[in-house]
């Protein structure tokens, strides 16, 4: 009962934040009313980060890498010290940890450093970025449109159900996506003000930067970045080609001095680690990995459920606005920002419903351009103007609420996470724990050792021949 009251009490925060907001927009307040997204955002986002216990997929990995990292920043290891047997492609099992890049893990081991081996440390970093997100997207509404639209486009951004849960730890990726969609949309900005304000060198050094963190996020699909911008920049047409051409290749030279000596060291230290993790995301786009699978219409469908049932109502006159005679720069690179990865990831084997948020900024940013658009329009019927614009908001609004869950009673705080921390402690560091159903939590919250299944009576034998005090849990 207490989860459905505190849920209730954020819901209606929200909804009283978005009336006062919508006032203050009305009056061209735009500071106050960005100042009330943002807290809307940070409250929706605090609700779900509050769980109290390391979600299954894939937080509790990160996370442990994490902690680890805190020993040795060079070294991500899952199991730290393996002390049976292990493939060094199980991923979920292995020492050496190359799944993800370095940077959100050695942002979430400084954050555990600085508060301490708990789940809200894990995810403190990645709640920073994902306020700061919102923020961005504003800034990109803002320098392509006006104000007005830079608003609205926050407006989604904050209360987007799938980006909330991804950023407290829910959802697949976690923290690593969020950090990933943060880069990336940094990097998208920073090429939109070289067009609007006719930057150089500096700007193309800073956007191959900002793109080698992405990279370092989440490897390839930052590449996004480079299309995104050289479109801009050539339908913009206030830069010559040779001119246009020599930043790119600026940017890209920056944004290789960055990436390529973590790839060699990798490579170097870690040979076979190194290798399975690159063939894994090459060999994505033609086998399923790990069970991922859909069908080809399956980011069609995605589309509708992570943003609104109806947002193909405007992404189709946004393709159009692209191709016809007089190309809108401005749509050119919203439509290059998530057609590029939707195509690619369409024909691809390998099929997450996350994937997708690397646009998403771009998503909400042609979804509130074409809601002032409509209302605009001199030939379309009051109902239908009404119609529409209730659609393209009420139904994000409701996914949200599908996602963050507020009136719904769960356990946020389990029996088995309370007990697993009361083990810190109370045995010899030695002490190997078998046949735990949490145990990348255990060796989260503890300094012990923790397996999954039971070991053979050989296994036991030996590491008991170690030295280690083998204890079985679940029994």
């Amino acid at each position: 009962m207490t989860g459905i009251i505190t849920g209730s009490v954020v819901i209606f925060s929200c909804v009283v934040f978005a009336i006062i907001g919508y006032r203050m927009v009305t009056r061209n307040n735009y500071g106050i009313a960005l100042i009330i997204i943002l807290s809307i955002a940070l409250v929706l986002r605090l609700f779900v980060a509050a769980d109290g216990y390391l979600h299954n997929w894939d937080e509790r990995y990160h996370a442990l890498v994490a902690k680890n990292l805190i020993k040795h920043p060079l070294k991500p290891t899952l199991y730290d010290n393996p002390v049976l047997p292990y493939n060094h492609n199980n991923w979920i099992a292995n020492h050496v940890w190359l799944d993800k890049g370095p940077v959100p893990l050695w942002s979430m081991a400084i954050s555990i450093l600085t508060f301490g081996t708990n789940e809200y440390s894990v995810r403190i970093p990645a709640m920073i970025l994902s306020l700061l997100s919102v923020y961005l997207t504003f800034l990109i509404g803002k320098n392509l449109f006006n104000e007005r639209i830079g608003l609205l486009a926050s407006f989604f951004h904050a209360i987007n159900g799938l980006i909330i849960e991804v950023a407290g730890g829910r959802v697949s990726s976690d923290s690593v996506e969020t950090f990933f969609v943060f880069f990336v949309q940094l990097a998208v900005l920073l090429s939109i003000l070289t067009i609007t304000h006719k930057k150089g060198v500096w700007f193309s050094i800073l956007i191959g930067l900002v793109t080698s963190l992405a990279f370092l996020s989440k490897w390839t699909p930052a590449l996004i970045v480079f299309p995104v911008w050289l479109a801009g920049e050539f339908f913009a047409a206030n830069k010559p080609v040779r001119r246009i051409i020599s930043e790119l290749m600026l940017g890209v030279a920056s944004f290789l001095i960055i990436t390529l000596p973590w790839l060699i060291y990798i490579y170097s230290q870690f040979p076979q680690e190194a290798v399975y993790v690159i063939r894994k995301f090459v060999l994505a786009y033609d086998v399923t990995l790990e069970q991922h699978q859909g069908p080809f219409y399956y980011y069609f469908q995605n589309l509708g459920m992570v943003f609104g049932e109806v947002i193909w109502i405007v992404l189709l006159p946004a393709i159009y606005l692209m191709i016809k005679k007089k190309t809108d720069w401005r749509m050119v690179i919203l439509n290059i920002w998530w057609l590029i990865p939707f195509v690619i990831f369409t024909f691809a084997a390998t099929k997450r419903h996350t994937y997708l948020l690397i646009s998403a900024p771009a998503f909400f940013t042609i979804l509130s351009y074409y809601l002032f658009f409509i209302w605009q329009h001199q030939g379309l019927k009051r109902w239908v103007l009404y119609l529409v614009t209730f659609l393209l908001i009420l139904l994000p609004v409701r996914y949200t609420i599908e996602r963050v869950k507020p009136f719904n009673n769960t356990e946020r705080d389990p029996a088995w996470s309370d007990e697993i921390k009361a083990l810190d402690g109370k045995f010899d560091k030695n002490t190997v724990f078998v046949n735990e159903d949490h145990a990348i939590e255990g060796m989260f919250y503890t300094d012990y050792i923790f397996y999954g299944g039971m070991p053979k009576p050989e296994e036991i034998q030996l590491l008991k021949e170690k030295g280690y005090n083998v204890i079985r849990r679940n029994e």
